[in-house]
């Protein structure tokens, strides 16, 4: 199988694709394992021309290939039409990564498709036992896409996808409730985090922390889970968990380790961690105290602007004016200049 597709986006005019020179296989399946390989070493012009030949051999996984490559415009050019008539030809062979295209093209109206058949693909898939269709026949009912709101019917299908191990099932059921019910939104947030979603547990944990008035703070569970987050790389929460350990709350006191997360959460672009990984720079706690490091880091975060939290923002400026009236101006230059 070429396995299921998310479909991105696609923000480029449907247009007729110029077919590209097919090159004969000497059998189906050798040419669409050829396909395969083309594929996965980003020559997507070959992966189309290999796989369009299998497809026309009549190979599903092929057609679905095809569909996948004209309706991300990967070899080029984006078909919608081409690439929902390569998905119908293969979800006549019951193949479900086609259902599933032909789902989403039609939640995105997409070569004449409307959000209204996106039902009819996606139960497809869902009798297939496909998760991911069942949660988005759940976000269907949820968000009223194509067909009539319906929480029950919503709630129902999430928890079909969740009992299939769907963790974006559990955590689009906890994001339904977050406002309604933020005591049962933490359950299934917690529900999530436990199959390893890292925003399910990065959201868990701001909500143990004593963001939310009906639930009870944890710290030491609010920090394990902001751990989890941290871990799977989400930035925010990595430049989150490095605080808690600089400020040795549910977890030990290590200036080092903090500096540490705050660098990750910095290189991965979070206007928080970039302050923080600034802020130990300048003082030199847990790394190298160096002042053109540190300026050029505050530079970074203040390049997104304002961060919307009255406290971080003084605090830049603060640091700001300390570094500009301290530190030779050569050195900031050289900061400066590394942008």
């Amino acid at each position: 199988m070429f396995g299921a597709f998310c479909l991105a986006p696609i923000h480029v005019l449907a247009s007729p694709v110029t077919d590209v020179t097919v090159i004969q296989p000497a059998n189906t399946e050798a040419t669409f394992e050829d396909a395969k390989a083309a594929y996965e070493q980003n020559d997507f012009i070959r992966a189309f021309s290999l796989s369009q030949s299998s497809a026309r051999a009549g190979n599903a996984d092929a057609q679905v290939m095809a569909g996948h490559i004209l309706l991300r415009g990967e070899a080029g050019i984006v078909d919608y039409n081409g690439a929902a008539d390569w998905f119908r030809k293969a979800a006549a062979q019951n193949n479900d990564d086609a259902y599933m295209g032909l789902g989403e093209m039609a939640l995105r109206s997409q070569a004449g498709l409307t959000p209204s058949d996106a039902l009819h693909w996606f139960s497809a898939a869902a009798q297939k036992g496909r998760h991911d269709a069942m949660r988005a026949i759940g976000e269907m009912y949820l968000k009223g896409l194509g067909i009539t709101p319906d929480a029950d019917k919503a709630k129902d299908w999430l928890a079909r996808a969740s009992d299939f191990g769907d963790s974006m099932a559990d955590r689009k059921m906890a994001d339904s409730l977050y406002e309604t019910d933020p005591v049962q939104a933490l359950s299934f947030y917690e529900k999530a985090a436990a199959k390893g979603d890292g925003e399910a547990a990065y959201i868990a944990a701001h909500l143990l922390d004593g963001d939310n008035l009906e639930i009870r703070p944890n710290t030491k569970k609010m920090a394990l889970l902001m751990r989890q987050a941290a871990d799977s790389g989400h930035a925010a929460a990595q430049a989150d968990y490095g605080l808690l350990v600089y400020q040795g709350r549910g977890v030990e006191r290590n200036n080092t380790e903090a500096a540490g997360w705050f660098e990750q959460s910095a290189k991965g672009g979070d206007q928080e961690g970039q302050f923080l990984y600034a802020f130990t720079l300048a003082k030199g706690e847990g790394v190298t105290k160096s002042y053109e490091d540190a300026y050029y880091w505050l530079l970074k975060s203040e390049a997104s602007g304002e961060s919307g939290v009255s406290d971080y923002d003084q605090s830049r400026i603060e640091l700001r004016e300390r570094l500009e009236k301290n530190v030779d101006p050569a050195v900031l230059a050289k900061a400066r200049a590394r942008l």
